[in-house]
């Protein structure tokens, strides 16, 4: 049954086979997830590597692809339609295990996990103090992590050219709890966050901005991403409301194309 109490949930899994479209891979969203994929750095003594929020499995069977058959590799993630989407491509693995749970809710032992990393996932917890000490609970006491996720500031040009429209079709209050959907941490807000449950010495917490450049069609490809926050939207207005949003977007474009930038959090912990 879809999750109706966490519209971001019940999206990603309504919308799971058209999570791997070319259009979303090839977008800013894509490359900005390999380049996190990229930055992964595990012991290589580790047994058991957790992807928190691991989707489709395209990240987890890269990463098993390459590694030790000994490694125990766990994808955990709470849409349904995401995990059969993972069991299936991973199945030629036998040390790949699929899980239901959440960042709030792992479904792991105590000081069970060497390594674990989450790419573009942690901004959609839904408490980030009981996920933090979720995290801690799970990992080794000498165990690393490697978590990326949208900060404050991001997307900066779109908020500020689509908020008049989607305040005009969803309405204040809508519109502020669908903002409220992602959690929006400056970087001194993850440290703080992350160094009640760990040691200030072991955590490091970077940030980047990344301005990427695309058509209209091609950023339109990442709007799998972030539909859940606009359920609210009557469906009866909702082509109008995009139509709109398009058009306001397309007045971004320049010469290299329609800009978006990517704030992104890097909290590792070694």
């Amino acid at each position: 049954m879809p999750d109706l109490s966490n519209p971001i949930i019940e999206t990603y899994s309504r919308l799971a086979k058209e999570y791997d479209d070319q259009a979303n891979l090839l977008s800013c969203w894509g490359h900005g997830a390999q380049r996190a994929f990229a930055l992964l750095r595990r012991k290589s003594d580790c047994r058991t590597v957790v992807d928190m929020g691991c989707g489709s499995g395209r990240a987890l069977l890269q990463l098993a692809s390459s590694s030790r058959s000994l490694v125990q590799f766990i994808g955990i993630d709470p849409a349904r339609n995401m995990r059969q989407i993972a069991v299936q491509r991973c199945a030629s693995c036998s040390n790949i295990t699929i899980l239901d749970g959440s960042f709030e809710r792992i479904p792991l032992e105590p000081g069970s996990v060497d390594y674990l990393y989450s790419i573009f996932a942690f901004h959609w917890t839904t408490d980030l103090d009981i996920s933090v000490k979720e995290l801690a609970r799970i990992l080794k006491p000498t165990g690393e992590m490697d978590i990326f996720f949208i900060g404050r500031h991001n997307g900066r040009e779109f908020i500020q050219k689509t908020t008049p429209i989607f305040m005009r079709y969803m309405g204040p209050a809508a519109l502020l709890n669908a903002a409220r959907l992602r959690k929006q941490l400056t970087r001194d807000g993850a440290f703080q966050l992350f160094s009640r449950y760990f040691e200030a010495s072991r955590l490091s917490v970077e940030e980047s901005f990344d301005t990427y450049y695309d058509s209209m069609e091609g950023h339109w490809g990442w709007w799998v991403r972030i539909e859940g926050q606009f359920i609210k939207i009557p469906a009866a207005k909702k082509q109008d409301c995009y139509g709109a949003v398009k058009k306001a977007l397309e007045s971004l474009a320049g010469e290299r194309g329609i800009p978006y930038t990517i704030h992104q959090l890097h909290v590792s912990i070694g």
